[in-house]
């Protein structure tokens, strides 16, 4: 089994190469003038380095068990039919990968909380880029085929007749994998104009208006010095903002704000019992600008000796071995998918579930500003012992195999997973009695 699974992932990545230099999905090194990634450091950019247009790149990988990956980079809109000799990317029946109710029974995600659909009351925004119509219609046959109950999406398109076949995947993986951890929840979509700087962060904070409790980034950008200038859009104390640390075993922005809850990846070995081990190709390391968080002081003093922020803080199912079965009619129809990507979905969904249960006890939602007293990140860092020992907590589930970033997991805090994965429905428990 690991055989194969790593043989598919070669496959993938080797295809995506050859067809797409550059692409967040797989780990790429083109210039090997400036690649620092030998030794797990983050290459460092130029002092006067900010995102270009079209920098944003979303995180996600294509998995297939018996065609490579058919696509172009993330800074071009993918054409399926661009030739004669095109693959197939996808098929009439879900792929091999996970289910719904893989996911649901791997990390113990609920049903319900008192009678209300988990998620129920909370509002959660997805931010992508570019508009796809048949995001609404794509989700009801996923949720029928999955015997889900669809959740009706409240789509704000700022992107207007501007459309991209990568972006519309990411938007239907983001929005069917919310249904499928929290069907409950209200959903915004932000499609932003395009993936340039400047078009994100006005999606971002549009959501920030429409009064959310959520909002899922899983997109990346390569660090630069000037990142702590958005650092005040973090800073709501009644919202939990969600990353993808990347699928490029560096640190990326928005992923390295203190501020930021910053997802990566596992693969897993089986689901029950569930045991898990680091993503290979997972972002993970120091940020080389963001100073290391009072939350992380204490947790993480033996994996981490600088005074700089690490990341990822948890880790998901990523591995696009293994992957979220996802329908996608502009592709065609099934698809498998993997990268950090899937596992920040998934987190943003356990998040509503904990805010629904804080709800349900009249208590306030959480926050990812490391200076609100409703920090998820702090309530999260106070389940590890002092100096990164090991955990004794239920609501984790301890990764300590494997390798992400140069860096080996081990037990408690380690840089490769962060703190580990989480059984949902005692996370949510947990963050109610905070």
């Amino acid at each position: 089994m690991n055989g194969l699974k790593n043989s598919v992932r070669r496959s993938a990545c080797l295809a995506v190469l050859l067809l797409a230099s550059g692409l967040y999905g797989c780990k790429i090194s083109i210039n090997s003038d400036n690649d620092n990634t030998d030794n797990g450091t983050p290459a460092q950019e130029d002092a006067g380095y900010v995102p270009a247009e079209n920098d944003f790149q979303h995180a996600y990988v294509l998995a297939t068990d018996d065609a490579p990956v058919e696509t172009s980079s993330f800074r071009q809109t993918m054409s399926l039919q661009s030739s004669a000799s095109s693959v197939s990317l996808a098929s009439s029946a879900p792929p091999s990968g996970w289910t719904p109710q893989q996911f649901q029974q791997a990390y113990n995600v609920p049903a319900s909380l008192n009678g209300k659909p988990a998620g129920y009351g909370v509002k959660v925004a997805v931010i992508t880029a570019y508009h796809y119509s048949n995001m609404q219609a794509d989700l009801n046959k996923f949720a029928a085929q999955y015997s889900l109950k669809p959740i009706t999406l409240n789509i704000i398109n700022q992107a207007g007749s501007n459309t991209n076949t990568n972006w519309s995947l990411q938007s239907n993986l983001s929005v069917q994998m919310i249904n499928a951890i929290s069907p409950g929840a209200t959903v915004y979509v932000i499609e932003a104009k395009s993936q340039g700087y400047n078009d994100i962060f006005t999606a971002v904070r549009t959501a920030v208006n429409y009064g959310v409790n959520v909002i899922l980034m899983p997109f990346g950008v390569s660090e630069y010095n000037a990142e702590g200038s958005q650092a005040y859009m973090f800073l709501n104390s009644q919202i939990v903002f969600v990353a993808a640390a990347g699928n490029n075993d560096v640190v990326n922005f928005p992923a390295a704000s203190p501020d930021v809850v910053a997802v990566g990846g596992t693969t897993p070995n089986s689901v029950s019992p569930l045991v898990e081990s680091a993503w290979g190709e997972t972002g993970a390391g120091m940020s080389v600008y963001e100073s290391m968080p009072s939350y992380q002081v204490s947790a993480v003093q033996k994996a981490n000796t600088t005074a700089f922020r690490s990341v990822p803080d948890l880790v998901f199912n990523a591995d696009p071995s293994y992957g979220a079965r996802i329908y996608s009619s502009i592709a065609g129809g099934w698809l498998g998918f993997g990268g950090t990507s899937v596992s920040s979905t998934l987190f943003a969904g356990a998040v509503a579930i904990a805010n629904q249960a804080r709800r349900n006890v009249n208590k306030p939602m959480l926050s990812s500003s490391h200076t609100s007293p409703n920090s998820i990140h702090k309530f999260l860092y106070q389940l590890v012992s002092a100096n990164a020992g090991s955990n004794t907590s239920d609501v984790l589930n301890d990764v300590v195999d494997g390798h992400s970033g140069g860096y080996s997991t081990g037990p408690g805090y380690d840089i490769a997973t962060g703190l580990g994965s989480l059984d949902v429905e005692k996370f949510a428990q947990y963050m109610a009695n905070q």
